[in-house]
C-alpha cells in the first residue's frame, strides 16, 4: 500500500522532532511550505497520535538525551550543506523569515547600513565532535581526529604543516 504524500510528511515531521529539531524546523525539513511551518507544526502537535509517535521514536532512537542532542546539533552544523544560505535574504535585502537560520550565530545591522550575518565555525564543530569521541579505531573517528588536529593547528596559527 502506497503511503500518501501527507503521511510521508507526518512521518518525517515525527522523525525530525524526535531527532531534536524545533517543531518549525521539523515541519520545514519534512517538506511543508516555509510560510506554513509554524502553523503546520502546531496543528500536528495538537494530534495525540503525532505526539505519541514522536515520543516513541525518541525512546527507540535514544536521540533526545542532552548528549545526543548536542551531538546531533554539532553534526548538523559541521556536516550540513550550505545550500540554504542563499535563501537567508529576500530580493529586497531583508531577512527571509522562512529560511533555516540554524547555522547563523549572529545577525547585525551596522550603523553604516547593510546587514552582517555571521555563521558558526564548521571546523570548531568538527573539532568538538571529535572530542566527544567514540571509537577512534573506525574510519569516521580517524577522520574526525585528523580534522580536529587540523582545526587546532589553524587556531594556534601553525601554518608550516609540521606533524602534531
Amino acid at each position: 500500500m502506497k503511503q500518501s504524500q501527507e503521511e510521508k510528511r507526518k512521518s518525517l515531521f515525527c522523525f525530525y522532532t524526535a531527532r531534536g529539531y524545533s517543531p518549525e524546523d521539523a515541519a520545514k525539513t519534512a517538506g511543508y511550505p516555509p510560510t506554513e511551518c509554524g502553523e503546520q507544526a502546531a496543528l500536528l502537535l495538537e494530534q495525540a497520535q503525532i505526539r505519541r509517535r514522536c515520543k516513541k521514536l525518541s525512546r527507540e532512537l535514544k536521540w533526545c538525551s542532552p548528549e545526543a542532542l548536542a551531538r546531533a546539533g554539532l553534526e548538523r552544523l559541521a556536516l550540513a550543506g550550505a545550500d540554504g544560505t542563499a535563501e537567508l535574504l529576500r530580493d529586497d535585502g531583508e531577512l527571509n523569515s522562512g529560511a533555516d537560520f540554524f547555522n547563523v550565530s549572529e545577525i547585525r545591522r551596522p550603523k553604516g547600513g547593510g546587514l552582517e550575518i555571521r555563521f558558526f565555525d564548521r571546523l570548531k564543530a568538527l573539532s568538538l565532535l571529535a572530542e566527544l569521541g567514540g571509537d577512534s579505531s573506525d574510519n569516521a573517528g580517524s577522520l574526525l581526529d585528523a580534522l580536529s588536529r587540523s582545526a587546532r593547528k589553524l587556531e594556534d596559527g601553525d601554518e608550516d604543516g609540521a606533524a602534531v
